[in-house]
């Protein structure tokens, strides 16, 4: 599991540091991201008052129905029927009052469905702050501009909130 979000997560980092618009690039990475997908076994469910992951995504109600553990995914990674948002993760910065202001080296990464076509996006201006610590729980929130291969296209992200369960498996 580890190998496969590693391999994803390193798709998705050559994607946004390419901005030379290469349409056979995109093309093959979003090819393999749908591969590596099928072969993953699902997350873990989203509750009310557990794992949850919400956010308005081009000012549409978005939520995760799954959420992979950021312990397994080395990030904070929500997924709902092909489209997700995947936020960085640092198990020390999990303090409240800590923000995380994302940039080219510590970005967000987002996929999008738009009509049949799987739409990749980084995550470069935004922040993410831990609101909540509770036991094993942490809570926050997050707002992201993401930008594609094309230089005229961004799509915001707003309203950002995140639970997640610290508790190490033994």
């Amino acid at each position: 599991m580890k190998q496969t979000l590693s391999i994803l997560m390193m798709i998705a980092s050559f994607y946004s540091c390419s901005n030379s618009g290469n349409n056979k690039t995109v093309s093959e990475a979003k090819e393999l991201a749908s591969a590596i997908k099928q072969m993953q076994p699902g997350g873990i469910p989203t509750t009310s008052g557990g794992w949850t992951m919400t956010a308005k995504i081009a000012g549409k109600e978005w939520s995760a129905s799954s959420i992979v553990s950021p312990e397994v995914a080395g990030r904070i990674f929500g997924e709902n029927n092909g489209e997700s948002i995947s936020l960085p993760y640092n198990r020390r910065g999990m303090i409240v009052g800590n923000k995380t202001m994302f940039s080219q080296n510590n970005a967000v990464d987002l996929f999008t469905k738009e009509d049949d076509n799987t739409a990749l996006w980084g995550g470069y201006a935004g922040e993410m702050e831990i609101t909540k610590v509770d036991g094993d729980w942490v809570e926050g929130k997050f707002f992201v501009t993401g930008s594609s291969d094309d230089p005229n296209k961004k799509i915001e992200v707003t309203d950002g909130f995140f639970r997640i369960s610290m508790q190490q498996k033994k």
